[in-house]
Formats: structure tokens, sequence, C-alpha cells
């Protein structure tokens, strides 16, 4: 999450993560309540509670993976007290990597990782007086939190993982505490636009009032699976028109010979264009949309179509930064994590099968390492055939 004036940047890139544990299965959901999906090591078992039992029956191979993987990651990354370390940045934590990190401890069903993660973020992050999350922790700072601004795209992953958890170990205070954030979610990130309900970035710095061409979005703080699974959980707010407006900006941002969008965009004028104050590039916020777009059923695999050659697994070439204006590639986003984006990408839009050997492959950093979890995530649910 950027502050109010300036777009965070990361210099990201590196290799490690490991194996080990064991993921037990706890109960579906009720009939009245929408089954939790990102639990991959129940999905065989909540089908069939009579089969869960047999030793014969075998656990999804995306389960199996997420299950060698989240020790060492959570080891890794996750402070004892709950703090999630994002390594390549300063050693800062964020409410996007909380949030992270409790869709992940749902999914390998480590209730005793997500309390610590949730009571920390509660505490050290939950000081705003309108129940959204500042967004920045800076370890050898006082205050520890160095930007009381929000980060939507935190909130929204916080939010979507309480949902999840609360109908994982029927828990009615993970669902209480969803609802909180989701209507603050709308009261003060979402605003009024010519494409419909749009998702601020922040509550404070990106509206018309705050930028010369505001309102200023960034689209990868539309997640999309989590949108998705959120219109189920509370039908209080209208998911499906901020849903709308997220598609609507993909299909507007498309910019520059590769036709990729930019990482900050303007949408003050009639269509969208590069947000004048920031970089016009395509980078690690951005890296986040096709992971978004591909993990949705909602959305239309043409959206993919501009991500589809931006890496090549035979020849190892990519992904990049890109230079929205020329297309030329900046650097290298060289880590397996970034990559695993682009196999989940091939692996939707073009049936291609994911390596079990880059699945495997390690990441030094938090961030690649992250967003590599989310992509095994994202292709045991959308297209298990792939792994």
């Amino acid at each position: 999450m950027p502050s109010s004036t300036s777009p965070r940047r990361r210099l990201l890139a590196g290799a490690a993560l490991a194996l080990c544990l064991t993921a037990a299965h706890h109960g579906a959901a009720t009939e009245r309540k929408p089954p939790a999906t990102i639990g991959l090591a129940a999905s065989t078992a909540a089908a069939n509670p009579a089969a869960a039992s047999s030793a014969a029956v075998k656990r999804p191979r995306g389960a199996e993976l997420l299950a060698r993987l989240w020790p060492s990651y959570r080891d890794r990354f996750i402070r004892p007290d709950g703090r999630v370390v994002d390594n390549g940045n300063g050693n800062i934590s964020h409410s996007e990597g909380q949030g992270y990190a409790m869709v992940l401890a749902v999914a390998a069903q480590d209730r005793e990782a997500f309390d610590r993660i949730w009571t920390w973020t509660g505490k050290q992050l939950g000081i705003r007086p309108d129940g959204l999350h500042a967004w920045r922790w800076q370890p050898d700072a006082t205050p520890n939190v160095t930007d009381q601004n929000n980060a939507s795209d935190g909130d929204l992953l916080i939010a979507w993982a309480l949902g999840e958890a609360a109908l994982r170990w029927d828990e009615p205070a993970y669902g209480e505490a969803m609802r909180r954030i989701t209507r603050a979610i709308f009261q003060h990130n979402v605003a009024g636009s010519r494409l419909g309900p749009i998702l601020l970035p922040g509550a404070n710095g990106f509206r018309a009032a705050d930028q010369p061409d505001g309102p200023i979005v960034n689209l990868s703080y539309w997640i999309f699976p989590a949108i998705d699974r959120l219109q189920k959980m509370d039908t209080t707010q209208d998911w499906a028109a901020l849903r709308r407006s997220g598609l609507a900006l993909l299909r507007e941002s498309r910019f520059g010979p590769l036709s990729l969008p930019s990482e900050w965009v303007s949408i003050g004028e009639k269509r969208a264009t590069f947000a004048a104050s920031f970089e016009r590039s395509f980078g690690y916020n951005a890296v986040r949309i096709p992971l978004y777009a591909a993990w949705s059923s909602r959305v239309a695999t043409d959206h993919l179509r501009p991500y589809l050659t931006m890496w090549s697994a035979a020849d190892n070439i990519g992904p990049f930064v890109i230079d929205i204006e020329d297309g030329k590639a900046r650097e290298t986003l060289d880590a397996p994590g970034y990559k695993m984006i682009f196999a989940l990408t091939q692996c939707i839009a073009q049936n291609k099968s994911v390596s079990p050997e880059l699945v495997m492959r390690q990441n030094d950093l938090y961030y690649p390492a992250t967003l590599g979890l989310l992509s095994l995530l994202a292709i045991s649910e959308r297209k298990p055939q792939c792994l």
C-alpha cells in the first residue's frame, strides 16, 4: 500500500521455501453457509464426509503441495507474535502481508497460526477509529505505525480470511469481524465514478479532490477471488458492482504496445489513462493483476491475453517489469513465485501443465514466496489438473 503521496516500491528477487506439514481436516460448513473454498486439504473430505475417515482417501495434489510448503513459509516469515515480515522491504510489516498470511493459514488449516496473525493485526494495525487497518508498521520506528492510511487490498484480504475462518472453524466472532471490516471498506474506500462504485487504494489521498487527475486507482487492489467469496459471505454490500467496475477497468487499462495496465491509473477523464504523479510501469504491484484475474471464475479468460507471453518456461525468459509506454523490459522478475503467476495464467487460458519443480523451487523473499503459494491455491481451485 502506498502512502497517500508516493507509490510503494519493492526491490525483490530471490529463492527459498521448503517442506513438511500435515494438515488436519475440520468440518465442512452447514448447508446455509457457503463452503470455505481455500481449505485445499479439506476439499475431498468436505465433499464426501463418509470417505474422509478412510485411509484410502488421497488428498488433492494441491493440498499435498501446500502441506509441504506452508511450514517453511510460516517459520521463515511469521514471527511468534504473529507479525508477518517483508524481508525484501526493510523487514516492515503491512496489512496486505497480514491478510495474505491469514488466507494461507486458513488454507493450510493452521488455526494456531491464524489466531496469532489476526491478534497481532488487530492490536498493532487496528488502531484507526473507522474499523480499517493502518497499512505500514516499521520495527525500528517510534511509533511503529509510520502511515496510518489504510490499504484497501489489505483490508479486503483480512476480511476474506476472517470469513473463510468463520466457516472452517465455526467461529462466529470471525464472521462478525469480517462484517465490520467490509462495512468500513464500503464506507471509506468505495467511491462513485463514471464506472460505478470503485475501490480506492486508501481512505486518504486518491479521490478527485486529492489528485489533479483523480480518482486514482490500482487494479491490483481488485482481489477478484475475495470479492467473489465475500459476495456470498456478506450479502449486505454491493460486491457485484465493485466487480463490474474492476472488469471495466481491466478492459480500459490496456496501455502501450503490450496492452498492459499501469501500476496506477487515473479515471478522472472519459477513459482510463496513466496517473500523472506515479510511475508508468507494469511492476511489483501490477504483477498481481493476472493472479487475481486467473483465480476468479467470474473473470473471462480474454482478460488474461496480455499476460500469456510474458514468461516462457521453455526458454527461461521473463517475466519482467515493463515500461508501459515503450514496452521495454526494465528488470527481470526472476524469483519462482513471480513465474508461478504466469504459469497460472497459462494453465487457466491454455491448459498448460505447471512444473512440480517450479512449484517447489525456493523463494528467499516474502513477496514472491507469498505470490507463489497464492498461485498454487488458485491453480488448485480453478484447474487442479494442471498440477
